[in-house]
């Protein structure tokens, strides 16, 4: 909770001292998260039936109310259940409000520098032009459009799932290291390393520009040949905004590092000691968002594998603060929860 209060306290200030009304925004932010909430519930309740009856389960009522029973059968697990949820809605709006403000503070400096990583592991290839030789057709870009897309309503999903049946330790540390991704990585590393991307590169005068121009024309062209591609609307979208310092719900523009991956990622390490299913799923989204997130200008190759890094330390790092809070006996007993988590 108070590393959400803090990061919350720091966007009101941040945002204030640039002139922007940041309450309404940030007010305009939780709200369109809570707006979505329905429709995940409504989708996660879709779920849980439809495993009951995959299950044959003879009296599904009585399962529920078990399941429910154990959740919160106390205010603890009633506390930890439904704290998290709702908590992200406000670290949300204070990520998002500091992602728009972000240029004010950190003008666009290191896309150049980020740009020619790719072609150290590809031999001289930029990584939009590897992606696009493997996935080159407009069928394949536009199904990764898509799944780059539905990564919001499946973070959604995801906090939810992990609020309500995850194990405790798994829980604790899925929410630990969400959290301290969305500050560590989307707000403080952002700062740092203020980038725009490669579909902004010609806008912000990037002398690494040319090396992305085939890359947008080849997007348009798709788009054109009527594969719809939301990327492009996204894209025109964001930095309409940007230029315009119309602040609003999912707007602001960064790369360095990508939260699109980093939370990906989060995925593959929770799921890592679940069913062989379940975590090649995870491992499948992972890699579809870092190739999708190259292969339709949102990110440098970098952008993501750094995610990666960071989040893999956040990880660790959340695993060892939570067990540290635990008294000695009860360390031990926790150490194999918490390393299969």
């Amino acid at each position: 909770m108070s590393l959400t209060v803090g990061t919350s306290v720091a966007a009101i200030v941040m945002g204030e001292r640039v002139g922007i009304p940041v309450l309404p925004v940030y007010w305009e932010y939780v709200a369109s998260v809570f707006r979505l909430a329905p429709l995940i519930i409504i989708a996660i309740a879709i779920g849980i039936v439809t495993t009951l009856a995959l299950r044959r389960e003879l009296r599904p009522i009585a399962a529920i109310k078990l399941m429910a029973r154990t959740r919160f059968h106390n205010r603890e697990e009633f506390a930890a259940t439904v704290g998290p949820v709702l908590l992200m809605p406000l670290l949300l709006g204070a990520f998002g409000t500091l992602k728009q403000i972000l240029p004010l503070y950190r003008p666009f400096q290191w896309d150049d520098t980020f740009a020619g990583f790719a072609r150290y592991i590809f031999f001289g290839h930029r990584g939009w032009e590897v992606t696009h030789a493997i996935f080159g057709s407009a069928e394949a870009t536009l199904v990764l459009d898509r799944i780059y897309t539905a990564w919001v309503p499946l973070m959604f999903a995801a906090v939810l799932l992990y609020a309500l049946f995850a194990p405790p330790a798994l829980r604790a540390r899925f929410f630990l290291s969400l959290t301290l991704g969305f500050i560590l990585i989307g707000v403080v590393s952002a700062f740092a390393f203020s980038s725009a991307g490669p579909c902004y590169a010609r806008l912000i005068g990037s002398a690494s520009a040319p090396a992305y121009d085939g890359l947008m024309a080849r997007l348009n062209a798709i788009n054109a040949a009527g594969y719809h591609l939301q990327a492009l609307d996204w894209q025109r979208q964001l930095w309409v905004a940007h230029e315009n310092r119309d602040y609003g719900f999912a707007m602001g523009i960064s790369a360095m590092p990508s939260m699109h991956n980093a939370v990906s990622f989060l995925y593959v390490l929770c799921a890592w000691h679940a069913r062989p299913w379940v975590r090649m799923s995870a491992i499948a989204f992972a890699v579809a968002i870092l190739v999708g997130s190259v292969h339709l200008g949102w990110h440098y190759l970098a952008d993501g594998l750094v995610a990666w890094g960071m989040m893999a330390l956040i990880w660790t790092g959340a695993g060892v603060m939570l067990r540290a809070q635990l008294p000695w006996p009860a360390r031990r007993e926790t150490t194999r929860a918490f390393q299969l988590a």
